[in-house]
């Protein structure tokens, strides 16, 4: 995008309405997903647009300048740092939490059980369904209802499953240390990028 409209089309005013919106858009998903806490590193990654803007045009300026050159060299390696640095914040972020949040179970609250490592980072922006840890006053419990009334009825073929197994079945799907299986794709892609990232700086 930026190196298209700078050489191509020459048109440096078209390139920064296309990256404000983006730059601005950028911020407000960071704002609207990440919980608050600690430094805000994350916030410095929508910047590296700007230091890569402002390095390509000090690249094409109209006529050799080796001060406005090196300037432009700071600046692209400004923009490459600003990308590692959000990129292994993100993978600070990104990792699942080590206990749950602790917040009480409420209609409309943020709660998983403890064995479900998920990023606490996102818990505001995690809608997950997990089960009930115990029923509120007026709500009838029909499956465990339909459970009692079939142990005084007749008897259907046992499963395989035990009753141990049949209650870890909802953790089947999480990984070796109950992490979920979606981490592991981040992961792998966020340590690429980073890699990437360093190989093209240096």
């Amino acid at each position: 995008q930026i190196g298209y409209l700078l050489q191509e089309v020459r048109a440096p005013f078209a390139c920064a309405i296309v990256m404000l919106p983006m730059f601005v858009l950028q911020n407000v998903i960071l704002t609207l997903d990440i919980m608050p806490g600690g430094l805000p590193i994350h916030r410095l990654g929508p910047f590296g647009l700007w230091f890569a803007y402002f390095g390509a045009i000090c690249e094409y300026v109209r006529w050799y300048n080796p001060h406005v050159q090196a300037i432009g060299f700071v600046l692209v390696y400004c923009a490459y740092a600003i990308h590692i640095v959000y990129t292994l914040q993100l993978l600070r972020l990104c990792r699942p939490a080590e206990e749950a949040p602790a917040i009480a179970e409420s209609p409309g609250a943020a709660w998983w059980p403890g064995e479900w490592r998920l990023p606490s980072a996102f818990q505001h922006a995690l809608w997950v369904v997990a089960p009930p840890k115990e029923l509120e006053p007026g709500l009838t419990d029909i499956t465990a209802e339909l459970r009692a009334e079939q142990s005084n009825g007749p008897k259907v073929a046992s499963s395989q499953f035990s009753e141990s197994e049949k209650r870890a079945d909802v953790h089947r799907a999480l990984g070796k240390q109950g992490e979920s299986p979606a981490w592991f794709g981040v992961k792998v892609g966020l340590i690429s990028l980073v890699i990437a990232w360093i190989w093209l700086t240096f």
